[in-house]
Parts: C-alpha cells; structure tokens; sequence
C-alpha cells in the first residue's frame, strides 16, 4: 500500500509538469491573413473579393462588428466584394460566395456559403433591447442602404461594395484552406 502511495506521489508533479507545458498562457498565433481574388458574372461584371478582411482595415464593417460584438452575437469572418460593372452592359446583383475543397464537392453540398452581411443585421443581429432599436435602425441606414445588392441593382458603369460573412462553428472548419467559387461555381484566382 505504501509503495502505492510513493507512485501516486511521484506521478503528480509529471503529470502538473506535463499539462502546464501544454497550455501555458502564450497568445495563439493570428489567423493566417485573406487573399484578394478576381472573377467575372456571367455578365461581364468584375469582381474583387477580399477574403477574411479584418474589421479594423475597413470602416464601414468595423461598424457592422462593433454591433455584433456589443450585443454579444458570435464570431464571423468578412469578406469584402467590389463588384465593378464599369464595362457591363446590363444590370446585375450581388453575388455571394462559395467555399469548397474542389469543385466536385459542390453539388454535393459540401461547401460553406458566404451570406450578405446586412441579411444578417437585418434577421439575425437584432437589437437585444427596445432601447438599441434606434442604433441598429441608424447602422442599417447608413451600411446596407443599397442592400445586399438588390437584383439589378448594379447599373452598367456602376460600382458598389459590399461584404459577405461565415459563420466560425464547426460546419466551417477548415474553410481557410478551401478555394473560393463565385458565379456559375467559376474559381476566383
């Protein structure tokens, strides 16, 4: 029994040693940063994607997250899209993005679909209390007073930015390492 003992207490200070190595109370590294991609709408409409844009290199959408983190909604990464219909020749409408490992995993539904920012403001991010609703009325004025990009709503020799989100749960684990698809399940480069 004694000998027992004599174990038990020898094992702790490895085992306290061992997890303290583990955790320890450094920063985990940042994420690594965006890219910025191009592609094209069947239209002819460029577009300019700034995947995984930090909120503080763009202020209009540090306005957006300064709302979502105030009124403790989760964690989402942004994505900026110039949509520039300069040489277009007929309207046309945002567009959202798709995020998968290969273009076959499309239709099969495994993929993470970006979602317009201002649909969230709009049905998710509402205001917790009575007291905020002008705020939030405020932030949706002045952010999404052209939508998400309405159909048509991106006349030819136009430009508009506007920013996509995903979400950061499980279903979206990974997705820094997926390629980004846009219209017609094109790869933006």
């Amino acid at each position: 029994m004694r000998a027992r003992r004599v174990r038990t207490a020898a094992a702790i200070p490895l085992l306290v040693a061992a997890f303290a190595g583990c955790g320890g109370s450094e920063e985990p590294p940042p994420p690594p940063a965006g890219k910025t991609l191009h592609g094209e709408t069947e239209t002819g409409m460029k577009l300019t994607v700034d995947t995984f844009l930090a909120p503080s290199k763009d202020p209009q959408l540090q306005k957006v997250d300064e709302w979502r983190s105030a009124n403790k909604y989760p964690a989402v990464d942004y994505h900026r899209v110039t949509a520039d219909n300069s040489a277009g020749q007929v309207a046309d409408r945002g567009r959202t993005l798709r995020f998968a490992t290969a273009p076959e995993r499309i239709p099969t539904g495994e993929v993470v679909e970006a979602r317009f920012s201002c649909d969230a403001l709009a049905f998710e991010w509402v205001p917790p209390a009575e007291d905020k609703t002008q705020e939030w009325n405020d932030l949706r004025a002045e952010v999404c007073a052209d939508g998400p990009p309405k159909p048509d709503g991106i006349a030819p020799g136009a430009k508009q930015v506007y920013y996509l989100i995903t979400d950061r749960g499980f279903a979206e684990r990974g997705i820094r390492r997926m390629r980004v698809f846009g219209p017609r399940d094109t790869e933006l480069k």
